[in-house]
């Protein structure tokens, strides 16, 4: 009978010792939550989001129309590097020396009218000799007489079987010769682009070149390492919410199906979801895009490895990864006290 009751009493100790266990981690789960204040950089639309709606709340906001235009690029470059921007915004990003054809989905494009392409031209640096097993040699600094880039806008129908003769062609541009000589060379031209959506995007943002700049990069600097402690804590709910309006439009421009969705979450989830190690942020820029209503910082590395990806860097097992993050400042938002937002 003793023995029986000593049982019972142990039993009784053990269960209060695990609920007690339970209910710590869950307080210390919601510290860290409210220490990084995640809801202030989750938007109201965005409030009841989590991995089982996000892609089926995605998909609710895509709208289909009798004609489905997508933009591409098709390039061809030679002998130099590249980034292209659509409307002020990074699109397209080609730091090897390989050259493939194919056609790259044009992004941000939020309304019908006037685009404008810009193409940046960088030296190879010391990819050549990398290639020619002349790692003593010197790297290129300048653009040589050989840098060119050919660059088409192309379109296609989304209902169309999207082969090479469902394209039309709707200009190409070629650099000029000038770049030769240049330690990087810019040239732009436009296009009209003729779709039927319109997205406000970042279009409401304000200009972040006009503020405060110590400010602005406080703020830029505290929301990156809240991304990273979303990522450290894998906190996938929270991070399909922040990314949930920035989608909308993505998804949007491209009228992808409910499979493609899903397969985003499960990417989204692959890239959460792992044992990560948050790296100081350190030797970035600040990348002003969108005509100073956008914001990245980006590494200042031009090794292949870092150059053109973002200050955050996650280490794991794998390697390195870069949650893409870039922000704005919607009008009526105060920097000082509520902080940046993702973009849209």
């Amino acid at each position: 009978m003793i023995n029986s009751i000593k049982k019972i009493l142990l039993l009784i100790m053990v269960a209060i010792s695990l609920l007690g266990c339970s209910q710590d981690k869950n307080q210390n789960q919601n510290q860290n939550r409210k220490g990084m204040n995640i809801d202030q950089y989750i938007p109201e639309e965005s409030k009841t989001i989590d991995r089982n709606n996000y892609a089926e709340k995605v998909l609710e906001s895509i709208k289909h129309y009798d004609s489905e235009p997508i933009y591409y690029y098709r390039i061809n470059k030679q002998n130099c590097l590249i980034e292209v921007k659509i409307n002020d915004v990074v699109d397209y990003k080609d730091y090897e020396l390989s050259n493939i054809i194919i056609p790259s989905e044009i992004g941000h494009i939020l309304k019908s009218g006037q685009q404008t392409v810009t193409v940046k031209m960088y030296p190879v640096g010391d990819l050549s000799n990398k290639d020619l097993g002349l790692e003593n040699q010197p790297q290129a600094t300048k653009l040589s007489d050989k840098a060119k880039v050919d660059i088409s806008v192309v379109t296609m129908d989304n209902k169309s079987k999207k082969q090479f003769g469902d394209e039309r062609v709707i200009t190409t541009q070629v650099s000029p010769k000038e770049a030769a000589g240049k330690k990087y060379y810019e040239f732009s031209f436009t296009f009209n682009a003729d779709i039927p959506y319109q997205f406000e995007g970042w279009s409401k943002g304000k200009d972040l070149r006009k503020l405060n700049q110590e400010l602005v990069r406080k703020k830029a600097v505290e929301y990156y390492e809240m991304i990273g402690k979303v990522h450290l804590n894998k906190d996938l709910d929270s991070w399909l919410k922040i990314n949930f309006p920035l989608e909308k439009r993505i998804e949007g421009m491209f009228y992808v199906d409910k499979q493609y969705l899903e397969d985003l979450v499960k990417e989204f989830s692959d890239d959460v979801l792992q044992d990560y190690t948050m790296l100081p942020l350190k030797n970035y820029t600040l990348e002003y895009m969108g005509d100073g209503k956008l914001l990245r910082l980006r590494q200042s590395s031009l090794e292949e490895n870092y150059r053109g990806k973002g200050a955050l860097m996650l280490e794991y097992d794998e390697g390195y990864y870069f949650p893409g993050i870039t922000l704005y400042l919607p009008e009526g938002r105060d920097l000082a006290t509520q902080g940046f937002m993702m973009w849209k």
